[in-house]
This record gives structure tokens, sequence and C-alpha cells, in this order.
């Protein structure tokens, strides 16, 4: 009977689904207006023979393509999910013209009809057309044409690229001679060539290129207005001449440095509300700067000079201006930089300076936020077997501990897992002590790091952890740098990381009843020394992603090279392996990547990653060190397992662990996942996870768990699930349920109707999104 009822819900959902499909999506559409269904892009070639290039030319522009035109369209139809399923749109018109709350429900679920507007379809084509002639086709023709049927519209969009000009000639028209010579000197940077297309996009950015080449020459006065161009098109066919104008009355000057003020400790509300606030400041000068404060500085003097870039008598450069904004936006101590600058009136210049002579003030002011504070974050799961985790963490932090920037962190946290009125449990708690200094410690100038400031970081941790089947401790510490190349580029290098781990009361018998004989040198005392790196490339790297945006993270590491080199003096234990102290080191490299990107449009995204990784032990060790071995499952993985719960490959969890501790060699995961709001501050998921983790082929390994490439899918794990997030903006909070459809156990897909049954979900709990 219950195996009966479980298969109900399987029609009951397909019912649900086919339900909000059918549902008149034109319930809400008022008479004698039309739901708009689509809006359909056409690009249109010329066919004839001698247009035969200018179809080339156009294929070729990746600037033109359906998807970058449909962005110019003024209006959208409703949010398609797949297959053209308007699924937001159909929850919308469930729902009746009754005020119920039910009825509410379903259209703060939903969303609203779009009614099709003609008028829009006008200023779609001008924005098309403006477009178009900012790349350089000009009298475009873009025509249109709606189809209606059953109350919906669709806008049928048909775009003939116009003409284009090559450019034939580029020079510069008689200008100022400090101007010209400085726009001669840096011509070879030009975005402009013979051959060229003319467009007004591309000018737009000459002129910003001449624009900034002015300014970090001392010009400080001279601005975009100060470029114009002129083109000629009628001289030859289908080519123009292009004249580059700059001024040239004379009335640009060079600008130099005259003062630079500092007010470390400033605040701006202060600033409003207290007229003496500014003038009460102790003002001392120190190798060339005036700082003004009241009291004791947050920052040091030095540390201050060394973010700036600028100096008294220097020419105004704008480039050093932007340096310096952000290496201080890069100290985490302060809320807001401002860099301000004021022209020296005449009457305040010196008789003897020359009559070109012009000079700016510099004033920077720093506004410093809370430099101490603490941070929570909390992990939790539970599966059907009844497994509960929890993983807690908390630190301190203080931003500006020696008064230089330096980023002071204290961390605790602990893993704990257990079942309810059972004894048995495995319990990890661990401390962490970071240090960040906002420089190189070593001599590497600053200055060759110029738009973000290069931090030298040390860490220590302690753990702690306490199994049934034995206790281990782990002593670790690490000293590298980390910096960055503009906003997309991000850099770690650890030259040193060293970690001692021992283990204690092992359970007897523990090692010989391990299902896989070669992870015995997996769990023994072992020392780590090597070093590691990390690359990470991102096109947002704000906090909150508006837009869309995507990721690469890759990671190297490796141990045991440096000693391999003084194997001849070190003793060997009974297994062969050279040791320090009784201990063996351990000698791998491995490596991992990440990727991933999120599709954002409006309040719906879809989120994507792909994880793989490798560790490969050799010479002084067989096995890699467990804590550098992958697992899979938990709130950032495969949702419908446990960490540790999963693979290697088809294998069962290992009865010899009370607690599941499954770990292997290698990784290979892809997560999809789709988000979209509900009502309030709650959004929606749907999320499908793909992967398992694998061990390499080697002596005494079971080979249910050993990656061979061509039988590796057979072992693959799936899970599809749902999920609520509450998104209170400075922090989500996630609940997961993912349910198992392929099991790599049994290498066998798993029916709907067991989707919800014992030992196959787990529900996760997790602060931000999953990846």
């Amino acid at each position: 009977m219950r195996k009966r009822l479980a298969y109900l819900w399987i029609p009951l959902v397909v019912l649900f689904i086919l339900v909000l499909h059918g549902c008149s999506a034109t319930r809400y559409i008022p008479d004698e207006e039309y739901l708009l269904r689509k809006n359909v892009v056409q690009i249109e070639k010329p066919q004839k023979d001698k247009d035969k290039a200018k179809a080339k030319e156009i294929s070729k522009d990746k600037a033109i393509s359906v998807s970058i035109l449909d962005a110019y369209i003024r209006q959208k139809p409703n949010t398609t999910i797949i297959f053209g399923w308007k699924a937001f749109l159909n929850l919308y018109s469930m729902s009746s013209r009754k005020d119920t709350g039910f009825n509410r429900f379903l259209r703060k679920m939903g969303e609203p009809p779009v009614v099709f507007d003609p008028l829009l379809i006008e200023y779609s084509k001008t924005n098309i057309d403006n477009y178009l002639t900012s790349l350089g086709y000009y009298s475009n023709v873009i025509t249109d044409s709606v189809i209606y049927k059953n109350k919906k519209a669709t806008v049928h969009y048909n775009i003939r690229p116009g003409k284009t000009y090559a450019l034939d000639s580029i020079f510069l028209a008689p200008s100022d001679p400090s101007l010209e010579k400085l726009y001669h000197k840096t011509s070879n940077e030009s975005l402009l060539a013979p051959g060229n297309r003319l467009a007004s996009a591309v000018l737009e950015d000459e002129a910003a290129r001449i624009t900034s080449v002015m300014r970090n020459n001392g010009y400080y006065n001279f601005n975009r207005t100060h470029v114009t161009f002129l083109a000629d098109t009628l001289e030859k066919h289908n080519t123009a001449s292009l004249e580059v104008r700059l001024p040239d009355d004379g009335e640009q000057k060079a600008y130099r440095i005259r003062n630079i003020h500092i007010y470390p400790g400033y605040d701006p509300i202060r600033a409003v509300m207290d007229s003496v606030y500014l003038s009460s400041m102790k003002a001392h000068r120190d190798q060339g700067f005036t700082f003004y404060h009241e009291g004791k500085s947050n920052l040091r003097s030095r540390v201050i000079r060394n973010m700036i870039f600028l100096r008294e008598g220097d020419l105004y450069d704008e480039s050093k201006v932007k340096t310096t904004y952000n290496r201080f936006s890069n100290i985490r101590l302060l809320n807001s930089v401002t860099l301000l600058f004021d022209e020296v009136p005449a009457n305040e210049l010196a008789e003897h300076m020359p009559a070109d002579t012009a000079l700016v003030d510099c004033t920077i002011r720093l506004s410093p936020g809370n430099s101490q504070g603490y941070k929570v974050n909390l992990e939790a799961s539970s599966n059907s077997n009844g497994l509960i985790g929890v993983s807690p963490a908390l630190s301190y932090y203080h931003k500006n501990i020696f008064r230089g920037g330096e980023w002071l962190t204290l961390g605790f946290m602990g893993n704990f897992q257990f079942k309810m009125n059972d004894p048995i449990r495995s319990t990890e708690l661990g401390a962490s002590l970071s240090l960040s200094f906002p420089k190189m410690l070593f001599p590497i100038s600053h200055k060759a790091f110029k738009n973000r400031v290069p931090r030298t970081d040390i860490a220590a941790s302690y753990s702690y952890q306490s199994r049934p089947e034995y206790l281990r401790n782990i002593a670790s510490g690490t000293f590298g740098y980390t910096w960055s190349i503009g906003d997309a580029f991000h850099y770690t290098v650890n030259p040193i990381k060293l970690k001692l781990v021992k283990l204690h009361n092992m359970s007897p018998g523990f090692l010989e009843s391990l299902n896989d004989p070669f992870l015995i040198d997996t769990y023994r005392d072992h020392l780590d020394l090597g070093l590691s790196t990390i690359f990470y490339y991102t096109t947002d790297n704000s906090p909150v992603h508006r837009r869309s945006w995507h990721y690469v993270r890759l990671g190297v590491e490796s141990a045991g090279n440096f000693l391999s080199l003084f194997n001849r003096y070190m003793p060997s234990d009974t297994t062969g392996s050279h040791t320090i102290g009784g201990i063996a080191y351990s000698r791998y490299i491995k490596t991992d990547l990440n990727m991933g990107g999120t599709f954002i449009r409006e309040r719906h995204q879809l989120a994507g990653r792909l994880y793989a990784g490798i560790g490969i032990p050799y010479g002084n060790a067989t096995s890699l060190p467990l804590e550098q071995m992958f697992y899979a499952g938990g709130a950032n993985s495969l949702r419908a397992w446990q960490a540790r719960t999963v693979g290697p490959g088809s294998m069962p969890v290992d009865s010899t662990f009370t607690i599941p501790n499954q770990a292997g060699d290698m990784r290979l995961e892809i997560n999809l996942e789709y988000r979209f709001p509900m009502f309030w501050n709650l959004e929606g998921a749907l999320f499908a996870d793909a992967g398992n983790i694998w061990n390499l082929p080697k002596p005494q390994a079971v080979e249910a768990g050993v990656f061979r490439f061509k039988t590796f899918y057979k072992s693959i794990a799936m899970d599809v699930g749902a999920g609520i997030r509450l998104n209170l903006d400075f922090v989500i909070l996630r609940l997961d349920l993912g349910m198992i459809v392929r099991d790599p156990v049994k290498q066998a897909w798993n029916p709907p109707s067991q989707w919800l049954r014992r030992n196959n979900y787990s529900f996760q709990f997790g602060v931000g999104y999953p990846f």
C-alpha cells in the first residue's frame, strides 16, 4: 500500500506542470490588447555579387549578432525558463481576480503579463539604428512587422546594416606645439589606423585616450571636449579622410603640484556640522607632505607616504592620482578616500615664476571606518539516515593592529557529526591566527605594484580531530604574498607551507580493516613542506553581482621537493620512506581548476560551475596525505549527500568508519542552478549536481574506486533538488533539499518514486550561494 502511495505523487506533479503550462496566459490582457509573445530579430545580408564583401564584413563583425541587437529592444516578453515555458506568467495567470491571500501569493510568486505596446517599436528601431551607427554602419534600414494570433503579438525586426567607410588617411590639424608633441609621441598607441572602419564608438575611445595622455602629462584642465574629429567622405568612394583637432589657442597649460595636504582621520559629518573642525586641527610637515589631525593618527605617516604616488613639484598626472586612490581604497580600514585638486590663483604665484606657470594644490581626505569586528558562519546538513552535521565558525578581525593597515584575524571553527541518541560522533575543533601586511616584507619596491597594494600574509593554525577510529592533531603555517593586477587578475604565492600531522589512540585493527589497503599510508604521521600558488580571474570583482559574470580559479600545490635534496642524510622507516625526527615527509603535486559563471537577467540567475582536481604522490610517498585528498558531498557540492559520504567511484561507504570519511586522489564535478525571485526577500532555486571522486590506479587499490577513462562515467553520482534562500542583502541564508537520481554504488538511475525515500535525500543549510 505504501509503495502504491509513493507512486501517486508522480502524476500529480505532471498534472501540476501541465496546468501551469496550459493556463491561459492572456487572462489579464485587456480587450483589444495583446500579450507580447516574442521578439524576433533577423539580420539581412546583401545578396548581390557586388555586395559579397559587405556581407562578409557583417558576418565577421562580432558586435552584430541577434543576441546583442536584442538588448536594444525596448519591450521584452515575459521571462522564459525552458522550451518557451513562461512559468512565472503562468503562475500569475492561475490567480483569480478575487483578492484572497492565495491569489495574492500567486501574483507575488508570478510575473504580470507584458502588454504589447506598438509605440515602443519605433523607440527600439531608433536604439538599434544608433547602435549600428556607432559601429560605423550608416543609413541603416530597419523594418518591422507584427503577427497577431490568439491575443498574442510576435514582433519581427528585419535589420539591414548600412554603408561603411574605410579610413584612408589620418592627420593632425595645426595645434598647440606642446599638445602636438605629446600626440605624436603616443601616436603608436592610437586606436585609429588606415583601413579601419570609420565608427563613432572608436572615435570616442580615441578621444578618451588622447585626453588621458594630456591629463597624465600635466594638462589638468584638458577634457574630452578639447578633442574633435572632422571626416571627409566625399573625396573617394567608400573611404574617409580623418582630421584630428586639438586646441590651438595657447590656453592649455601644464600644471604642477604645489602643496599636498593630508587629513588621515577626516570625519565628513563633523566637517559639515562643525565650522571650526578643520581649522582646529594641528598641522605638521613630513618629507614634503602636510598632515592635519586631531591627536594620534590612525595610520602612521610612513605608511601614508608609501601609498601616495604624487609629490610636490611634480607635473599633474591623472594616472598617479588614480593609482593613489586605488591603493588607499585597498586598505580595508578606510570607509572613503577623496582626492581634491584646487587651482592656485594667479595672485598667489611668486613674482619670479614664468607667465605660463600653473599650479594646483592637492588635498587627500581619508575617512577611517570601524577597525574591529567579527563574522559568524554556519553550515548544517541532515540526511534521511539521521546523520547530522553542524559546522560553525567565528572570527574576530582588526584592520589596523599596528597602525599600518595590518589585518589581524583570529578564527575558531568546529565540525560536529552525530546521530540523535547515539554516543558515537565525530568532533573537529580548530583555531587560526593570520596577519596580513599591506606591503612586501622583503625588499621589493612598493612602486612596482601601482594599482593595488600587495600584501604579505603570515598564518598559523591548529586543528584537533576526534573520531571513533583515531585522534589527529594538525599544526600548520604559511608565508606568502597576494597581489592584483587591475580588478580582474588576482594572484597568491605561498613559497612556504608547513604542516605537521600526528595521529593518536588509533583503534586496534583499524588499518587492517580498511576496504582499500593502499589507504593505510594515508593514516600515519607525516610532515609537509612545500609551496602553493593560486591564480584567480573574474569579470566582476564586486561582492554583490548585478550583471552576468564568470570566473576561473587555478591552484597548484607541491610538497617534499626541497626536502628530497637531503634524502641521503635522512634515516628510513620500515616502509622505506625517509624521515625527519621519526616522521616521514610527504611528496606530491596537486592541482585544481574551479571555473564557472552566472547569467543574470533582472532578478533571475542561471549559475554553473565546473570543478576538476587531481593529486599525485611520488618519491617519498605512496599516497596523498588525508587532508590533501578530495572529497565530495555537502552544502556546496553534491547536495543529496553529506560531506565525505560519496565515492571513490562506485565504492560503498567504508564500514570501518563509524562516521563516513570517503576521500580520493581526484575529483570531477559539475553543478547547475537556476535562481528566481519569489516574494518579499525569499528566492527559490532548482539545481542539479553531478560528479564524484576517484583514486588513481596503483597497487592494491580497489578497482571500483579507480578512475578509468573509458568507464568512469558509470560511477558518476547525480542529484536534483530545490532550495529556498533568504536574501537580506548583507547575508544570504540557504536551505537546499537534494535527492539522489543516480546512485554511483548501484551504477543505476533512481526512479522518482524513490527520490524521497530513506537514505536517498539530504537537507543542506548554508550561508551564501553554493557557487
